[in-house]
């Protein structure tokens, strides 16, 4: 029996499929269309689906959707832009009226689009967000959070998880919104929205958030107090500040708030401004989301806790709970954007259809669910592009590819399935050492086309970390910005952000073997136990699916070498 998930609506769609009790594969529209955060239907990846598994009429359970378009067009919803129609243009625009034409078509269309003679479900999106964390925990209980910008008419929500069964019980709506607050604060700042937020967050280490604003007797941080105000345990976004909530034709941010801050800088210069604003925003950030889970954990007094949502991608925050709580165990969602939202909710179709019965699920410490090549299907791709790069095949690929890193080369590295979610996990990365910052600026000018600013991440032998990193979970995801704990003089410069933290992955043998083979020779020769790793592709692109978006991108960038499987693929000189 296949259960198949879809999340259709908004950024990031995407696809998973259930076979049985087991997630067996998930896939983000933008890694084939090519089209990163694409938000079209997500009709390539359900083709993929299809052909690869054999899915037809009788073996598909359910076609699970997230998100209720009917929700979205409630009489809650549409009463705020009723109630606020001197302020807003909701129904004014084109763009605006060709979205609610499709919410009012949309389950006619997609059953037009998605030819299964089943039970079609629309599952509610924070608790597909919440679903997906939960399954992916292997935990039997848990609290769950999730927050986001906006998912149907919530921003955030409160849920429980027990016998495989979700339910929310509090919820906070937009334009309340600790994430559409964070989006707009990173437009004003220069960064394109809904992509950019990691940004600002890497930019925050720059700044001073008790700064005194220019002109002001304030800070940068009481001024967003005065944003983001928390009461109650709760955060209430003070809307004078911005315009996200009425139009988007200019910024999202209000005229108050230029008028206070100034006016969007349209240099790239990264001014002494720029950088105490994310600073600012960033700690006020954390003091809502810390309080939102605090405030969790005393209602169910549970000590497991999931987290999803597009704000729980931001590893700071989350370094901050282990600090704060006294947890047992916590599970980040790994796709823990939109893109998960496809878990969830072939999660969800799954338990409907066999009447919520109760399955001992384990947790799930990778996120390799996508495509896979052989080495012969590779040899395919290579082949075609010969005019373009020689290529060589070696047997045993991790010590010859960790010799490469230790000589402060930068590879592109193509193995395995394909991660899912945001994060390459040694499946679809590029690697380099990290012992010499040079090679760290060298990734981010001339191949990742980058702010200087931006961090890397370490992929590290599990059995290390908690020899260098002060974190009391795991951390499988990327997900934990952590702390060092030695105090020696460090020969892994590169990984390092401006306030001595790193957003760690820990590789284990039984996740990804290979990648933990690599990482141990590279060990053997240089007594580090770690790489530089980040995700492959180039400025503006989605990550690397196939060999030939891996061949493609190694010839646009300066990367040394590629590895292929077990190829070692080179540029041919153009002489």
């Amino acid at each position: 029996m296949f259960h198949l998930g879809i999340n259709y609506y908004g950024h990031d769609t995407s696809v998973a499929l259930f076979k049985g009790d087991k997630l067996i594969f998930a896939i983000e529209e933008e890694r084939l269309t090519r089209k990163k955060h694409d938000s079209s239907l997500p009709l390539k990846s359900i083709e993929y689906v299809t052909k690869k598994f054999k899915l037809n009429n009788k073996n598909v359970k359910s076609v699970n959707f997230a998100t209720i378009p009917e929700r979205i067009l409630s009489k809650k919803h549409i009463d705020f832009y009723l109630d606020n129609e001197k302020e807003i243009d909701f129904f004014e625009t084109k763009s605006n009226q060709k979205k609610l034409n499709y919410l009012l078509n949309v389950r006619s269309i997609l059953k037009k689009k998605i030819k299964f003679n089943c039970e079609f479900n629309f599952h509610h999106h924070h608790l597909c967000h919440q679903y997906g964390a939960y399954y992916l925990s292997g935990f039997k209980s848990a609290a769950c959070f999730s927050i986001d910008g906006l998912g149907e008419i919530e921003s955030m929500c409160y849920g429980t998880a027990k016998n495989n069964k979700v339910k929310i019980f509090k919820s906070l709506n937009y334009p309340n919104s600790l994430g559409e607050t964070y989006t707009a604060v990173t437009e004003y700042l220069g960064y394109t929205p809904e992509s950019s937020e990691g940004t600002v967050m890497a930019l925050a280490a720059l700044g001073n958030k008790n700064a005194n604003v220019p002109g002001k007797k304030k800070t940068f941080y009481d001024l967003f107090k005065e944003i983001i105000k928390i009461e109650n345990r709760y955060f209430n976004i003070n809307l004078e500040w911005f315009d996200f909530w009425r139009r988007r034709k200019t910024l999202r941010v209000s005229r108050k708030f230029t008028k206070i801050f100034g006016k969007k800088e349209k240099s790239k210069k990264i001014s002494e401004n720029k950088k105490n604003i994310a600073a600012a925003l960033q700690a006020r950030f954390e003091d809502a989301y810390i309080s939102l889970i605090e405030n969790l954990l005393r209602i169910t007094k549970e000590k497991n806790l999931v987290i999803s949502g597009g704000c729980a991608l931001n590893c700071k925050a989350n370094g901050s709970i282990k600090k704060k709580f006294n947890l047992k165990r916590i599970y980040i969602q790994p796709a823990a954007g939109d893109n998960g939202l496809a878990v969830g909710s072939a999660y969800a179709g799954f338990l409907k259809f066999n009447n919520y019965r109760k399955y001992n699920f384990k947790e799930v410490e990778h996120s390799y669910f996508g495509p896979a090549f052989t080495n012969s299907e590779i040899k395919k791709y290579l082949n075609k592009n010969r005019s373009k790069v020689n290529y060589t095949y070696i047997t045993n690929i991790e010590k010859y590819s960790a010799n490469l890193l230790k000589q402060k080369k930068i590879l592109g590295w193509f193995q395995g399935r394909m991660e899912f979610g945001p994060r390459a996990l040694g499946n679809r990365s590029i690697l380099a050492s990290p012992t010499d910052i040079s090679v760290k600026d060298r990734l981010n000018r001339d191949i990742k086309n980058r702010e200087y600013f931006r961090p890397f991440a370490p992929a590290v032998l599990k059995e290390k970390v908690n020899k260098i990193f002060n974190l009391s979970f795991k951390s499988p995801f990327m997900l934990i910005a952590s702390k060092l704990k030695v105090k020696k003089p460090l020969n892994f410069p590169a990984i390092l952000h401006y306030d001595n933290t790193a957003r760690v992955q820990a590789v284990e043998k039984k996740t990804n073997k290979r990648f933990y083979k690599l990482i141990n020779q590279f060990y053997k020769i240089t007594k580090v136990p770690m790489l530089l790793n980040t995700s492959f592709n180039g400025k503006g692109e989605p990550i690397v699916c196939n060999p030939q978006d891996a061949i493609s991108c190694f010839l646009k960038n300066k990367m040394d070498y590629l590895i292929l499987g077990n190829y070692l693929v080179q540029k041919r000189s153009k002489n």
